[in-house]
């Protein structure tokens, strides 16, 4: 019992005896003065609750602690009978020559012989697993069935119209279908493949020219339990070492002196193109998810006409009448270089100044305010890191819509020393 407790305690015994006392010596004077005076024992019924209850809260929270503890050491025991049930091992095999790029955040089911207890399992708790994998380190990470990926794909409205924004009908293939053996026939040593039992497997890097997968692997006995085989899911999911890598490095500190735009212009589109990779994670998939979803829709290199409105809306009609939002500022920049097939010199920013303050205006018909006045002047300012943050806010604008092929014939891009100019032909290009 700790020190706090029985300070309350004692507060607690304290205040009922006061309140014994007051009414004996209510009841003293009731007696000798036929006069009542309860005035005294009623604060006391204030007080005698709440220290009862601050007393006894401390007891009862490290009760519940204690059986807490009790319950999780009790989950620790029967994941680990359910280890030693499915006969834990941990190994690794190579792949080469794979259709796609693969992903570390794709922790993917594999088996060389098909197991129909097992495959029940995993189909009927799909959601349950992905919410299991969102609660361990993986947070980012998403369970692939393969039999099953095809079929979930097709539903995902947003990730084919993020694949192929032109499309206005699902146009889908069916004559593709996968298996949860498909990736072992890529298999750099074949007579390895017998020796793969059902796994969850991880890519981690690439290996003598090979994708190199980390697994880990059960042998299951006849009677698989569903509760049990789901324990023993989540331990094999925790197995797998903290993930690495860009996928999931967080963003780098900004310099707080930014000397050359145009030597910076690279790496400030890596760092604030993370922040538009986490929002959009949901639409573009990765690995193996990408290469089933473009067997699916058969993307194409289908670039669609801009409209720039009277009112300076950006419009795309052939992507279903998409409108690209940006901020006044950064669409004012897009306008610019737009106006520019050849493209635009940083160190010569200074000498566009007034057309940028112009097309300013014209989105933001009210005037230049000091604040709009300052943005123009920093933008074009080839001293300052402005005009590669705008050129960044611009390109995940077009990102977050439409996939990477396409939105880079849409934004502003060059190499260092060379103009940066937007690829659009110009022919798809309409001033209203």
């Amino acid at each position: 019992m700790g020190v706090w407790n029985v300070v309350l305690i004692i507060l607690a015994i304290i205040n009922i005896a006061a309140f014994l006392s007051a009414v004996y010596v209510s009841y003293y004077n009731w007696k000798e003065e036929r006069k009542k005076n309860w005035e005294t024992p009623l604060m006391g019924f204030f007080f005698i609750p709440l220290c009862v209850f601050i007393a006894l809260a401390w007891p009862i929270a490290k009760l519940r602690e204690r059986r807490k503890a009790e319950k999780q050491k009790k989950e620790r025991e029967k994941r680990m009978e359910v280890t030693k049930r499915y006969h834990f091992q941990s190994f690794a095999f190579r792949l080469k020559g794979l259709p796609f790029k693969p992903s570390s955040q794709e922790i993917i089911y594999v088996e060389n012989e098909y197991n129909e207890r097992i495959n029940q399992i995993i189909k009927g708790n799909l959601e349950y697993i992905q919410e299991r994998l969102d609660g361990s380190h993986y947070f980012k990470s998403r369970f692939v069935y393969l039999p099953n990926l095809i079929e979930e794909l097709s539903h995902e409205e947003s990730a084919i119209g993020y694949v192929a924004p032109y499309i206005k009908e699902k146009a889908l293939s069916a004559n593709f279908t996968l298996k949860s053996s498909s990736l072992l026939d890529y298999m750099a040593v074949p007579e390895n493949r017998s020796k793969i039992g059902p796994c969850f497997a991880r890519y981690c890097g690439e290996q003598s020219g090979c994708s190199f997968f980390e697994c880990v692997g059960f042998d299951p006995d006849e009677g698989v339990d569903e509760n049990n085989f789901l324990s023993f899911l989540c331990l094999a999911f925790d197995h797998f070492p903290q993930p690495v890598g860009p996928a999931f490095q967080t963003a780098k500190k900004k310099e707080e002196i930014q000397y050359d735009a145009d030597a910076r212009f690279d790496e400030t589109y890596k760092q604030l193109m993370e922040e538009v990779e986490e929002r959009i994670s949901k639409l573009r998939k990765m690995g193996i998810s990408q290469w089933a979803l473009e067997q699916l829709v058969k993307p194409e290199l289908k670039l669609s006409r801009l409209v720039v409105t009277k009112d300076m809306r950006l419009l795309l009609p052939d992507y279903n009448d998409m409108e690209i939002k940006m901020e006044p500022i950064n669409k004012a920049v897009y306008l610019l270089f737009l106006r520019y097939p050849e493209g635009i010199v940083f160190k010569y920013l200074p000498d566009y100044r007034m057309e940028l303050a112009d097309i300013y205006q014209k989105i933001r018909p009210l005037g230049l305010n000091e604040r709009a006045i300052q943005s123009i002047e920093d933008v074009t300012n080839p001293c300052l890191n402005s005009i590669n943050e705008k050129c960044a806010r611009i390109r995940g604008a077009f990102v977050s819509q439409f996939d990477e092929k396409l939105a880079q014939h849409y934004y502003i891009f060059g190499r260092r020393g060379e103009p940066k100019k937007i690829a659009l032909p110009r022919d798809l290009v309409t001033w209203e």
